[in-house]
């Protein structure tokens, strides 16, 4: 396992570490082996400082890839000690990185329109995402929600890459009131995506569990990306392991290494 490790560790260089929503901070990093290696859904852990405080590293979804400039984005949210400390750090810096980690979404079965919906931090591995399908000339339609609209990120690049974009807000501030479920049924129960089409989701797990249900009703195709606390990253400390439904029964499989991305199916959100 520490091979393995070795093999993952990366030295990226700080390029830009700047506010993109209330509390929430995008940094670009450089380092062209990384982004040359990584696909979206994928993520990497990062150490937050060299002392024993906070001493494990953090997950973050990979929200950027530019593999011509070799540069990734990480976007954050700043929640206590060791974002915060991130919040403050400076260009020029070295980031200690391990990655890429995980298996990320596929989209070579894809014939159809693709939907992706997003639940606050979970919008951002679904940007990365929808440049590719974009760029695989896929159609997208993208329901994005968090509880305010000063804390909605994201919604410029998907403007950007050509997305059908719809938004939520549980205050109401912004598109829809409520969560980014209550757009996607509508689309949902109008026939969307249709024949060949799939729905790629990341947020907390209410509501992957509310897109799990809504793909269960409509008989739509899904892949969630799941977000959970980890510890190494690689498979090693079983910390982040949920239940997921197989061939052979119920099991545990481990976010980190198995995932993070499942079907829709194969999640055991009750257990």
């Amino acid at each position: 396992m520490m091979n393995h490790e070795n093999r993952l560790n990366k030295s990226a260089l700080l390029i830009s570490n700047r506010r993109i929503a209330e509390g929430i901070y995008a940094m670009e990093l450089s380092e062209p082996g990384l982004a040359a290696e990584v696909r979206p859904g994928q993520f990497v852990m990062a150490a937050i400082d060299d002392s024993i405080e906070p001493f494990l590293r953090r997950p973050f979804s990979v929200a950027g890839i530019d593999r011509g400039a070799g540069t990734i984005k990480l976007v954050y949210q700043v929640t206590g000690k060791g974002s915060a400390m991130m919040s403050a750090w400076e260009t020029g810096r070295r980031v200690d990185l391990l990655g890429p980690l995980g298996n990320g979404f596929t989209w070579d079965n894809l014939s159809g329109a693709a939907v992706l919906a997003g639940g606050g931090m979970g919008i951002a591995p679904l940007l990365p995402l929808a440049k590719a399908l974009r760029e695989h000339g896929k159609e997208v339609t993208v329901f994005a929600g968090a509880r305010s609209l000063d804390l909605l990120f994201g919604l410029p690049s998907f403007n950007e890459y050509g997305c059908e974009v719809q938004i939520a807000t549980e205050d109401g501030s912004g598109g829809m009131t409520g969560f980014a479920t209550l757009p996607l049924e509508l689309r949902l129960r109008a026939g969307f995506p249709g024949v060949g089409g799939a729905l790629y989701a990341c947020g907390p797990a209410p509501f992957l569990k509310a897109v799990a249900d809504l793909c269960g009703t409509y008989k739509a195709e899904a892949q969630l990306s799941m977000e959970e606390r980890m510890g190494c990253g690689f498979g090693a400390c079983m910390g982040c392991s949920v239940q997921i439904r197989t061939a052979d029964g119920i099991k545990r499989k481990r976010v980190c290494y198995d995932g993070p991305v499942f079907t829709a199916g194969e999640v055991v959100f009750d257990g």
